[in-house]
């Protein structure tokens, strides 16, 4: 039987920090987090609660790249795990396509979706493990 490692998923935003959590071969969404002065410290107390060996931080394009870079750098000196990057390009839109699915004839989800993008991104970092 594969073991896997419990894995943080991140989805960066400059107002919102997405979080997903894995210790299986599957991503499940955890929570929200602001983009503030709390968010490292959020991020340590998720990293040691939950016991976290490695982070999957998504990586987008241009000028928010260089933020999440500068996002990476600064976790980096609050947390003792490894991070790695996973392209997140259109990990968003997958999000919202899977949302407008799942909703044919229901009312349309409206909330925050960040979590659900992080569990995306780290589900993407997972298959490729596999």
């Amino acid at each position: 039987m594969t073991s896997f490692p419990t894995l943080l998923g991140i989805d960066y935003g400059t107002q919102r920090i997405g979080i997903a959590i894995s210790h299986t071969s599957l991503a499940e969404p955890l929570t929200i987090i602001l983009s503030d002065r709390s968010a490292i410290p959020s991020l340590q107390e998720i990293v040691k609660k939950y016991s976290i060996e490695k982070i999957i931080l998504g990586l987008s394009e241009n000028e928010m790249a260089e933020k999440t870079k500068a996002f990476a750098e600064e976790l980096k000196k609050n947390v003792i795990v490894p991070i790695e990057f996973v392209d997140e390009t259109l990990t968003s839109a997958e999000v919202h396509s899977k949302f407008a699915e799942k909703e044919k004839g229901k009312r349309k989800y409206k909330g925050p979706i960040d979590h659900y993008a992080a569990a995306e991104i780290l589900q993407m970092y997972l298959n490729d493990l596999s």
